[in-house]
């Protein structure tokens, strides 16, 4: 479930994951004003099993870095979600990549 924020750019979710409930709540930290980027911060908890946790996602369409002469505005944008770019690591969906399990095609067209 998603619900909006009460302050614009913020989201609450539910997820229900192996019978545990985790509540998340999901800020922007930076977009480019082309979309070519956008920084997520999440904090939850899944208070049933003791479990609190915060993360990031820098996300781009084709899951590459920003070029060099953007990476500034987007390290300015993790620094404000208190996320150093050391702790980035890439996250591969391509479905030949090796030891990818083939889900099929995304369930959402554009």
């Amino acid at each position: 479930t998603v619900r909006n924020g009460k302050v614009p750019g913020t989201f609450r979710l539910s997820v229900l994951d192996n019978g545990v409930t985790s509540n998340e709540f999901w800020t922007i930290g930076g977009v480019a004003d082309d979309l070519s980027w956008i920084v997520f911060h999440y904090a939850g908890a899944a208070t049933a099993v003791g479990q609190r946790y915060i993360g990031g996602l820098l996300c781009t369409a084709d899951g590459s870095l920003p070029p060099p002469e953007r990476q500034q505005e987007v390290w300015e944008a993790l620094g404000r979600v208190r996320i150093q770019p050391w702790e980035l690591y890439v996250v591969n969906n391509d479905p030949k990549a090796p030891g990818a399990i083939d889900a099929g095609p995304a369930p959402l067209t554009y």
